[in-house]
């Protein structure tokens, strides 16, 4: 599985939003291939297919990360979160991805979570608390 673009977020409870942007504020990424509904695209395309999406834990190095991916694509991702957290990929901005896998005394992440928007999934830190609120918010809302 390849990737290009994969958009960072950080964990926010932002009540005056509604659906993922209440739980998740996205970085500015800088890019035309992440404007023009490139997000919201991706996000119908999750809902129109919730039914084949799973959520599991994988490690990394030592740290925990939950995905939630279309089943089909659960054995690859130990491969491809592996190559991103060493920088293997070449996307069109930086993940951050390496920096809260690996970090070191001079780079540190701040990111708490990942939007793959071509491969239509996402992972984050582990985090039940989050995990219970994205629940609620990635079902496709009435009328969706």
């Amino acid at each position: 599985m390849k990737t290009y673009l994969i958009q960072r977020g950080n964990f926010e409870n932002r009540n005056y939003k509604s659906g993922i942007d209440s739980i998740v504020k996205f970085d500015y990424m800088g890019s035309a291939e992440f404007e023009w509904g490139a997000l919201p695209k991706s996000l119908d395309n999750i809902r129109e297919n919730i039914k084949d999406y799973i959520y599991f834990n994988i490690t990394i190095g030592d740290k925990s990360i939950t995905v939630f991916c279309k089943n089909s694509q659960e054995s690859e991702v130990e491969e491809y979160l592996n190559g991103l957290s060493k920088n293997e990929m070449r996307l069109k901005e930086y993940s951050d991805f390496n920096n809260y896998i690996f970090p070191s005394e001079y780079f540190s992440s701040e990111t708490d979570f990942w939007w793959d928007i071509e491969n239509n999934l996402m992972f984050w830190k582990e985090d039940e608390n989050f995990q219970e609120k994205f629940k609620k918010q990635i079902q496709p809302k009435d009328g969706e």
